[in-house]
């Protein structure tokens, strides 16, 4: 096996999966405590709720992001 000019080629770093696992932790434990409907102020609930919603929007970018990373990774580009 011969090696090209100028040492080998290093490999590309694979993306992290750890932000995406975090906010789907994090949008489950909020969403089950929306759902479960502990004895909180509706003011609570609702900020709970819609940073739920924010949460959930922003794994869905994070995906986006990882998902175009990964098709240029794989097309050479």
């Amino acid at each position: 096996m011969t090696t090209p000019p100028g040492g080998p080629v290093p490999a590309r770093k694979q993306p992290s999966l750890v932000p995406g696992v975090v906010l789907l932790a994090l949008a489950g434990v909020l969403i089950v405590v929306v759902l479960v409907k502990p004895d909180m102020p509706d003011w609570l609930r609702t900020s709970i709720a819609v940073l739920a919603v924010v949460v959930v929007i922003a794994l869905l970018l994070f995906s986006f992001r990882l998902f175009r990373l990964t098709t240029r990774r794989g097309s050479g580009g």
